[in-house]
């Protein structure tokens, strides 16, 4: 008896000493909602099994609640992948905890328990898109810090943590699981524990990689879900009008904000004065169909911005739907100023520039005590404009978002947010054009069929959809640029000499833009398995090459 105790207990030494928790030894400082998600990217370099998990329970808990995190796993990365559910596959889900609500609070060593497809929750080498979701409690988690992108996952000081079996970097949050605005950087303070080995699950993954082309777009926007990111303060950009393009060419600018002569236009909280222009000088902006002009009046709303042509309902926080779809021409910095609580608000005709300028001078956030907005635009007579930013608040968090940008609106395509700071300098089109697409509705799971769909096609023609075994390598996923057949800044990715073409038409009578994609439901073997997915569009008028080529996606079999 004595010596199965002895082997029983050398047995449990040896499973604890196989556990490996590799943290990130962060305090969680900020939360999101109940229900929320946070992403991080995971590198694998050798087989793992996660056994458990660290995580924090946000300050939006309720009291004494009992909650559980589900664990999803995506494509390689989360970034650009965190507002399209269907990528995402359940792996499991860990053990309920008692939280006690109202405050952060870190669980240590929570039993993952994996899904009744699978045994165990158990990764090769590679890399994987993680989502947190909170199940009755919110996430807690760290803001990333001295990041030199907020995009870019490890690129804080704060967001790299890695042993010689894996990596975690990054990451994002969302106050609704998968959808919605998108935190970040915001850091998984917590820990992943796990054994080496075991037999790596077959889950199913499809994954968009480079980029179609061409894309043009007449707006451009900054969309800050959170006031804490806003990086303008005393900063300036200046917009020239380029009539023969009816564009703007974003440059950065070089004007401070000018005092403001003029007395207070008396803004209130969420409220529209209408200006009327001096010196009859027009506004002259780019719109859709030509250049705009507005030689009278335009709308100044007290949360930051212009109405150029017309109005639409003043609303104290900005979304991005709202500004492509309203029914006037837009411009400015939209977010909850409250004039009402302080500062002042201010137009004024600089005769020495021959400029209309537009001030919201100290005005405080809506509903939040000591805090500064100092804002300025400046409209000159060629159709230039100034974006001029003294103090900005970073103090509301996610209840008070900011959309920096411009839009001529009426259902403006989207051009997605960007950087502006890091991506000056850039420019507008005088179209809208999203890039062709290439998308797919399921994961390939056994027995299934993917659907795979061109958009954004242009004219009435005819279109490939390549289904092939390989990418194109070393070429991937920036691709082999077809200037040389005459379609610049169009890439292969792909390589079609290891599979098929399908004829895909928006000509009636010809086909649909759509090609099934059949998943055999066996043999076992084919799981695993990866294709890689292209469409070309025909149409000569796009370039000398008479084609254009979307993005690609790579489609890995799985079990489930």
């Amino acid at each position: 008896m004595r010596k199965l105790a002895t082997f029983a207990l050398a047995l449990l030494t040896a499973s604890a000493v196989a556990q490996t928790t590799l943290s990130t030894g962060l305090t969680a400082t900020n939360g999101g909602n109940v229900g929320g998600g946070l992403y991080v990217n995971v590198q694998i370099n050798n087989t793992l099994t996660i056994t458990s998990l660290d995580l924090w329970c946000g300050g939006a808990t309720q009291a004494t609640t009992t909650a559980k995190w589900e664990l999803w796993l995506g494509p390689s990365t989360y970034v650009g992948n965190v507002t399209n559910p269907s990528l995402w596959t359940k792996v499991g889900e860990t053990a309920m905890v008692t939280a006690t609500g109202g405050v952060y609070q870190l669980f240590t060593g929570v039993q993952v328990i994996p899904v009744p497809q699978i045994s165990a929750v158990t990764l090769a080498p590679g890399n994987y898109g993680f989502a947190f979701k909170s199940v009755g409690c919110s996430n807690g988690y760290t803001n990333g810090v001295t990041c030199t992108s907020t995009t870019i996952p490890g690129s804080c000081s704060n967001t790299l943590f890695q042993n010689a079996d894996l990596a975690i970097r990054g990451g994002a949050a969302q106050n609704a699981f998968l959808s919605g605005g998108i935190f970040q950087p915001r850091m998984f303070a917590g820990g992943i524990t796990y054994t080496l080995g075991g037999t790596p699950i077959t889950f199913a993954q499809r994954e968009p990689y480079g980029a179609g082309c061409y894309q043009n777009f007449r707006s451009f926007y900054e969309f800050f879900p959170s006031s804490i990111a806003v990086d303008f303060s005393n900063t300036s950009m200046r917009l020239t009008y380029d009539s023969a393009g009816n564009r703007y060419i974003a440059t950065a600018g070089t004007t401070p904000v000018q005092t403001p002569v003029s007395t207070s236009l008396g803004h209130l909280d969420n409220t529209d004065v209408t200006v009327t222009l001096a010196n009859s000088q027009p506004i002259i902006f780019p719109n859709v169909g030509g250049p705009g002009i507005q030689a009278t009046a335009v709308t100044m709303n007290s949360n930051g911005y212009i109405c150029l042509n017309g109005t639409v309902a003043p609303v104290n926080n900005p979304t991005v739907t709202a500004w492509l779809t309203g029914t006037s021409a837009r411009i400015g910095n939209h977010h909850d100023f409250d004039p009402s609580a302080g500062g002042t608000t201010h137009y004024d005709y600089d005769m020495a520039t021959a400029a209309h300028v537009f001030t919201w001078n100290a005005v405080p956030d809506r509903a939040i005590a000591a805090t500064l907005n100092t804002f300025q635009m400046a409209f000159f007579a060629n159709g230039d404009v100034e974006l001029r930013w003294g103090a900005m608040s970073v103090s509301g968090g996610g209840g008070w978002p900011t959309l920096v940008g411009f839009t001529p609106g009426n259902g403006a395509a989207d051009p997605g947010s960007i950087d502006i700071t890091a991506s000056l300098p850039f420019n507008t089109s005088g179209i809208d054009q999203p890039a062709l697409a290439l998308t797919s509705d399921i994961n390939p799971v056994l027995g299934t069929t993917v659907n795979l769909t061109q958009a954004n096609v242009t004219g009435s023609s005819l279109g490939i959809n390549f289904v092939t075994l390989a990418n194109l390598g070393p070429l991937s996923p920036g691709g082999l640029d077809l200037a040389i057949i005459g379609a610049p800044g169009c890439v292969a990715n792909v390589d079609i000499n290891t599979g098929a073409g399908y004829l895909v038409s928006n000509i009636p009578g010809i086909g649909s833009l759509t090609t099934p994609f059949p998943i055999p439901a066996g043999p076992l073997s084919v799981i695993g398995l990866s294709f890689y997915c292209q469409g070309v569009w025909l149409d000569a008028t796009q370039n000398a090459g008479g084609l254009i080529t979307s993005n690609a996606l790579r489609l890995k079999i799985g079990s489930f």
